[in-house]
């Protein structure tokens, strides 16, 4: 299905005609504190479908926006993010996620500007703390006062006073170590933070339910959100094998946001950026996952979403946008609830038994970082093995110019050939 963006309103679609119905419309406005008849598209808003997150008083779209993006991570900055940002509150998300992470505080700045000329009142935003610093010695920072003076200096860059979530985000590695700050000083400084209005709610964001789980058995005196987070093959989550914690999760009713709907680019037609950490026989079952959607005439990216968005116990999806049409086929996406024809639902069933159950579900900590950085050096990047001040995530960003050059002949899903740990 095409589409194509009006100025600033509501996306039309050009082939199907949706009868949403008045009654159902009102019905929204009176239950969904965000929904603003004097700002939003409101036949996009009938077609949108809200889910309440975890037993908070938040009742969020089912596909929510994720701006990594504006970080560059993925390469440069979008054109036009303001246009992105209220393009896709208008025609019915009401749910942003940011954080200092992406892009060592760009995203925050980028969006806080997009965000400048719109109500407050129309969306809920999500910011993060406790991972600053591109380095992998010590990207990670748990003490209170580091975390405090952090989210204060998100909230200027945002230009709010307040955000309605703070997510914690976790280390994988190293976590026996962290786990004793984490309780003892992390939660309770957050807990400060929440007693003076800075933030509504905790929340904890990592690729790992087990620990994620783990860490709310210590903490029983607030409502914590988890965001589980999957970098492998989604669509078949890394939630697929941890269902365990998951019924755990359920029985306290926390809602569950999943930010790994494309695994990174690795279910792209793009493709993953240089700095992927995922193995070589990962990058070439997806890419044969990819071309054999192609050769059926299918995007992958549209399966990928439906089965994300259809995966049981997900509250709503996070989605990094970088580019209008982009938006256009997300929203989409988001209104049909996911839905594929039956061709596309044949095509799914055949890429996962193909290639994609194929891929082994790996934790951050099985990565051998040692051998990432002599990778590095192979692709012409010596100083930055050296100096080990790069993380994946920024690699692109950052060094966008040494990559290319280095990387012109490079095959992206080939990219990595270095060895783990296992």
């Amino acid at each position: 299905m095409h589409g194509t963006l009006s100025h600033v309103r509501g996306v039309e679609l050009e082939e199907k005609d949706h009868n949403t119905g008045g009654s159902k419309t009102v019905n929204k406005i009176k239950t969904i504190k965000t929904i603003d008849p004097k700002f939003h598209s409101l036949d996009s808003v009938a077609k949108t479908n809200y889910k309440r997150l975890g037993d908070t008083d938040m009742v969020v779209s089912t596909l929510g926006l994720g701006v990594a993006s504006f970080g560059e991570i993925y390469g440069p900055i979008p054109s036009d993010p303001e246009e992105i940002v209220r393009t896709s509150l208008v025609n019915g998300i009401n749910l942003i996620d940011t954080g200092y992470w992406y892009g060592q505080r760009r995203s925050e700045e980028v969006l806080g500007k997009a965000l400048k000329n719109i109500p407050r009142n129309v969306y809920y935003l999500c910011i993060r703390v406790g991972r600053f610093e591109l380095d992998y010695a010590r990207p990670f920072d748990y003490r209170a006062d580091k975390i405090l003076t952090s989210l204060t200096k998100s909230l200027s860059r945002l230009q709010q006073k307040n955000a309605d979530i703070c997510f914690l985000q976790i280390a994988d590695m190293d976590w026996e170590h962290n786990l004793n700050t984490i309780i003892e000083e992390t939660l309770p400084a957050l807990r400060i933070a929440q007693n003076s209005n800075k933030i509504r709610y905790i929340g904890l964001a990592g690729y790992n339910l087990n620990k994620m789980s783990y860490c709310k058995t210590y903490d029983q005196r607030r409502r914590l959100l988890v965001q589980g987070f999957s970098y492998l093959h989604p669509p078949d989550p890394r939630i697929t094998i941890a269902q365990k914690p998951l019924n755990r999760v359920f029985e306290h009713k926390i809602g569950i946001l999943n930010g790994g709907c494309f695994s990174m680019g690795m279910l792209t037609e793009k493709g993953p950026p240089l700095w992927h950490p995922a193995n070589f026989k990962a990058r070439q079952l997806s890419k044969d996952a990819v071309n054999y959607c192609k050769s059926k005439d299918i995007r992958i990216e549209k399966l990928a979403l439906s089965y994300s968005m259809r995966f049981p116990g997900i509250t709503s999806c996070l989605v990094s946008i970088e580019t209008l049409p982009q938006l256009v086929v997300t929203l989409t996406a988001m209104w049909n609830e996911g839905a594929l024809q039956s061709k596309e639902i044949r095509v799914l069933d055949r890429i996962k038994r193909r290639f994609l159950d194929k891929v082994e579900n790996n934790e951050w900590d099985v990565i051998n970082l040692k051998g990432y950085w002599r990778h590095l050096e192979t692709l012409g990047l010596p100083f930055l093995s050296a100096n080990r001040v790069s993380s994946m995530e920024s690699l692109s960003s950052n060094y966008t110019a040494s990559i290319a050059s280095a990387c012109s002949k490079c095959d992206p899903y080939k990219y990595q050939k270095y060895s783990r740990r296992i």
